[in-house]
């Protein structure tokens, strides 16, 4: 039985760790078909998927979240977007160049940001290293900007017969009783999950065995499962919203010009069409 995009959750019984793994295998399909990517770049869009996925489940599971790569020298960004309705969308801002940008060639940073409880924006940047490691730097974003001890491996396989994209994160709670043991332990444990592709390969992506392979050996209890989705927020609404705010005169020359607007999402491309009377009609309602 085939696997569906979801995120699972599990504790260790004695209270020391977490574990959050995430299957976005169709999450990535979708976005790479809207993108209209290939090679690296659609391995690196895979990965930072995963990222937001995983960051916002981990720290603001009920908030909107984005992760960005950023390009030195307006080499462009990688962006992707995750939502608590479950949706996850990407976007490549090509930058000022012919070539597309690559992280293993061109120095990147990634940027990381999330609503607080008190509506302020928590933003948070490192620099994504020479590798081009996105689980690296990741791992260095959570300890540095969040004061948080995580383990996390990224894995996809965009590309052939068996493509496939997840992760997971480990995170010591507070709650452990001999914190630098437990640590020592589970770092041990882990260096059989710093590649993970042919784990995930193997098993559909299945975050369920993931998990269990995980804590194998170790009581542990499930917490929780979210489902995810490549979707976007845009619609017809958001259109007419967003045109609704130009001047007088530009809506009245779009009138003029006698033609219906086409407006397309940069995201997952999707086209609207806004017809003449609707033009018309915001300016009567302006």
């Amino acid at each position: 039985m085939s696997e569906n995009d979801s995120v699972m959750r599990a504790m260790s019984n004695d209270g020391a760790f977490r574990v959050i793994a995430a299957r976005t295998t169709d999450t990535v399909r979708g976005v790479i078909a809207a993108q209209n990517l290939s090679g690296a770049l659609a391995h690196d869009m895979a990965d930072l998927l995963t990222t937001a996925v995983l960051y916002r489940e981990t720290m603001a599971p009920s908030l909107r979240v984005q992760c960005i790569v950023g390009f030195e020298d307006e080499a462009g960004q990688l962006v992707a977007d995750s939502h608590p309705d479950g949706w996850t969308r990407g976007l490549l801002q090509a930058g000022t160049g012919d070539a597309r940008p690559d992280i293993r060639k061109t120095r990147a940073t990634l940027q990381m940001m999330r609503t607080l409880p008190n509506s302020d924006l928590h933003r948070g940047v490192v620099e994504v290293p020479e590798s081009g490691n996105l689980s690296e730097a990741f791992m260095r974003y959570m300890q540095l900007s969040e004061q948080i001890v995580s383990m996390i491996s990224l894995g996809s396989a965009v590309e052939g017969e068996n493509p496939t994209a997840g992760g997971f994160v480990v995170q010591l709670l507070p709650e452990a009783a001999d914190a630098e043991a437990a640590m020592e332990t589970m770092t041990r444990r882990l260096e059989d999950f710093v590649e993970i592709r042919e784990r995930l390969q193997k098993s559909d992506g299945s975050p369920s065995q993931l998990i269990e392979q995980i804590f194998e050996g170790m009581p542990f209890t499930w917490l929780d499962s979210t489902d995810i989705r490549f979707g976007c927020q845009c619609s017809e609404v958001r259109v007419m919203t967003t045109l609704s705010v130009l001047n007088r005169s530009d809506i009245q020359e779009l009138v003029d010009k006698g033609e219906p607007l086409s407006i397309g999402c940069d995201y997952c491309g999707a086209t609207y069409t806004v017809e003449i009377a609707k033009l018309q009609g915001l300016l009567s309602s302006s």
